[in-house]
């Protein structure tokens, strides 16, 4: 044990200084996100249907089975998951679900800081403003927010950035038959796993062949049998109109409403939800297909300073990024600012057209990703174009960035709000349930799940929570709510 951790210190000296630094911020942040999530319940809704469900499933490949024959979804490795936790918690259902959460959220910084390849101080400038980024968007909140009790999107998050770590690296047979492995998992887990295969792709078109030519075309080959599987075997159709309700400009429509208004001509409103997810990621609005900034605007006469901090940041990030896409596709060459934007460019792309059927910010989390890891490259560049810029230009830019990494700050510290607020609503939930349920008929009559609905509920009200409605008035306008 001695001499492992010698060989660990002596590595850990040869890593460069502002490597070491921007991981130890990166677990630093990673850990705060993650004590927040450990003291969250397991939310009500969503979640106690799955986990019953898997009380009652005989193993998890019986769960996996039971999910093929699905009218929309195919998604047979989702409920296959939730099964095996649920049979490694040994009774700490709780324990389980958040641990395994927390794992997925450290392997997504591990790979996202990993991707980054910070080499030297300007490195870790841009690196800790791509961390803030990535923790301070509103997509990202949907990777903490909510669990399922799995959190999936936050699982393809993780298969993307392990694919793109695939592509940067020196490749391989091995190498290719991981991205195999991972786009079979990630794509029966959710249909946004099909954005492992976008990222190979699209890594590939820029030079970046860790995944080979041949890994590229078995992807390609394993997407086709995808499609073949879902649309010809199993006959899984896609969602419609009638599947939830969804937003709409400044309101949020129910399936009678969205199938009244548009079910002669529903090209309209898938439009609408493409184009509404592609404006998500960019500028922060419309959020889950709602302009919330305007609608607040037209019934309180004002805009939230949350709304604002996030629409400005985001903006103004978006423009630099669009600057130095347009600055590097005149070079017409992939350097890594090209790289880094035409990958988002096509993640952001394949996302939304996920998102056709409804919008959901949830589908946009990996393009999330994936517009931090972009900014990265721009405002490293930028600040290594510094010295070659004017005066009057430097202080411009200053002032920018200035501006723009404080609002990013602001938004990433208010995920910690955000954190708080749900505990204390799932936390009272639980408190409702029994009496709710039993009011209404649907308390289980069966001894097991009663344990496992109490077994939940003990730990969720032994959780010390603490109450927002005693935060100053600032709070909730600051960091939203």
């Amino acid at each position: 044990m001695t001499g492992f951790l010698e060989f660990v210190r002596v590595q850990w000296r040869v890593v460069p200084a502002p490597t070491r630094w921007v991981w130890c911020i990166a677990g630093i942040i990673t850990g705060a996100i993650a004590y927040d999530l450990l003291r969250m319940p397991i939310q009500v809704s969503d979640a106690i249907h799955e986990i019953l469900s898997s009380y009652h499933s005989s193993s998890a490949w019986a769960s996996f089975m039971d999910i093929l024959n699905n009218d929309a979804y195919l998604r047979p490795l989702r409920l296959a998951q939730i099964k095996a936790v649920f049979d490694l918690s040994g009774g700490h259902y709780s324990l389980a679900y958040r641990g395994f959460h927390v794992l997925l959220l450290f392997a997504c910084m591990f790979l996202f800081v990993r991707t980054l390849r910070v080499r030297d101080w300007t490195g870790l400038v841009a690196g800790l403003f791509a961390l803030t980024v990535l923790t301070g968007g509103h997509t990202f909140q949907w990777f903490v927010k909510e669990a399922y009790p799995i959190n999936h999107f936050l699982e393809v998050a993780v298969f993307s950035l392990f694919t793109l770590n695939l592509s940067q690296s020196r490749g391989g047979w091995w190498i290719d038959g991981l991205a195999a492995i991972t786009f079979v998992v990630a794509s029966l887990t959710l249909e946004s796993g099909l954005l492992v295969w976008v990222v190979a792709a699209a890594s590939w078109l820029t030079g970046r062949r860790g995944i080979s030519t041949r890994g590229v075309g078995i992807l390609t080959l394993l997407l086709a049998g995808y499609v073949v599987l879902r649309f010809a075997i199993l006959s899984t159709g896609l969602p419609g109109l009638e599947e939830r309700s969804a937003g709409y400009f400044l309101m949020r429509l129910d399936p009678p409403q969205l199938q009244e208004q548009f079910g002669a001509n529903p090209a309209v409103f898938y439009g609408y939800n493409i184009l509404a997810s592609i404006l998500s990621v960019l500028l922060a609005e419309p959020q889950g297909g709602v302009l919330n900034g305007m609608r607040a605007w037209l019934v309180n006469g004002r805009v939230p300073l949350h709304l604002i901090i996030a629409i400005v940041t985001s903006s103004l990030t978006s423009i630099l990024m669009l600057l130095a896409f347009v600055r590097a596709a005149r070079r017409r060459a992939f350097d890594d600012i090209g790289r880094a934007g035409f990958v988002f460019g096509i993640v952001l792309l394949a996302s939304a057209a996920m998102s056709y059927a409804y919008t959901k910010d949830e589908i946009m989390t990996t393009a999330g990703v994936f517009y931090a890891l972009a900014a990265y490259a721009v405002i490293y560049d930028l600040l290594k174009r510094v010295d070659q810029m004017s005066l009057r230009r430097v202080g411009v830019v200053s002032l920018v960035l200035a501006v723009t990494a404080s609002g990013w700050a602001i938004r990433s510290a208010g995920l910690h709000q955000l954190l708080r607020g749900q505990a204390f609503k799932q936390r009272n939930d639980w408190a409702k349930v029994p009496t709710l349920w039993k009011q209404e008929g649907i308390w289980p009559e069966d001894p097991g799940e009663q344990r496992i609905l109490e077994r939940l509920r003990t730990d969720a009200l032994e959780l010390q929570v603490p109450n927002p409605h005693f935060e100053p008035r600032w709070v909730p306008e600051v960091f939203g709510d």
